[in-house]
């Protein structure tokens, strides 16, 4: 591992381990009072650190709101960095996520909820999900079920987007969704999928590896969608192929490209 990596990786790693007592009283604080100032700070913090450290830079296109659920496209372990930086969100996550070494931790330490993506309907699964929505907590997921090189967008698959239409909002006349489209200019030119894990040769720890001993890097762009009532789409399927052309529309408006 070359030098810039290794000195990356360790500032990295001390700033976890400093701050992980205050993350945790605020776990605590979430978990008894309702409170999550002390996380949503530390997460945000951390966060926009990690990304400094990396070399990242990120910038913001339109406005987020106070959505119940957020959704975007999905294409790099930088997209969780990035989403954290701005927004105080629960992941849906594959449960595969909680068994990789160290990155699986840190994502039950972020309170993801892990789920087998074929079976949401399971009484455990949606009853997790209900519990933040019920607490006023907005979930965030990646309804392409996979992630892309960047330049195109997946048909969203419409099974998260149950919840939409759950017991949670039956009573409420108003749920919303925003979806926001992730962008990133590479620091390759003539690989302009550099940030992606989506090779098949490519484990997310080579990714990692390969982003971090690189001196140079790029930016992530998060672009703001107007949100969607769920009312207004009716079905989840609807729905989500709402929220799919929406971010889709925001991958190739000239407007959002770098």
């Amino acid at each position: 591992m070359s030098s810039i990596a290794i000195f990356r990786v360790s500032i990295v790693f001390a700033l976890t381990i400093t701050l992980l007592p205050m993350y945790l009283l605020g776990l605590a604080l979430d978990y008894l009072f309702g409170q999550r100032i002390v996380v949503l700070l530390i997460k945000k913090f951390w966060s926009r650190a990690v990304m400094k450290i990396i070399g990242i830079e990120w910038e913001l296109v339109g406005l987020k709101r106070e959505a119940h659920i957020f959704v975007s496209n999905h294409i790099s372990w930088i997209d969780i960095l990035a989403i954290n930086s701005i927004l105080d969100v629960v992941f849906i996550a594959k449960k595969e996520v909680r068994s990789w070494p160290g990155l699986g931790v840190l994502a039950a330490l972020g309170q993801t909820i892990f789920i087998e993506r074929k079976s949401l309907n399971a009484l455990s699964h949606k009853w997790a999900v209900e519990e933040c929505l019920k607490k006023g907590q907005s979930i965030f997921f990646f309804p392409e079920g996979t992630s892309t090189d960047g330049s195109i967008i997946k048909q969203f698959k419409s099974s998260l987007f149950e919840v939409c239409y759950g017991e949670t909002f039956k009573e409420k006349i108003l749920g919303s969704v925003q979806p926001l489209t992730i962008i990133y200019k590479s620091p390759i030119k003539n690989d302009p999928a550099f940030y992606s894990f989506w090779r098949e040769e490519d484990t997310i720890f080579e990714n990692i590896k390969k982003i971090i001993k690189t001196v140079r890097q790029g930016r992530v762009r998060l672009v703001f969608h107007k949100p969607i009532e769920f009312t207004k789409c009716g079905d989840r399927k609807r729905l989500s192929y709402a929220c799919y052309k929406a971010v889709k529309n925001g991958l190739v408006s000239p407007e959002n490209s770098f």
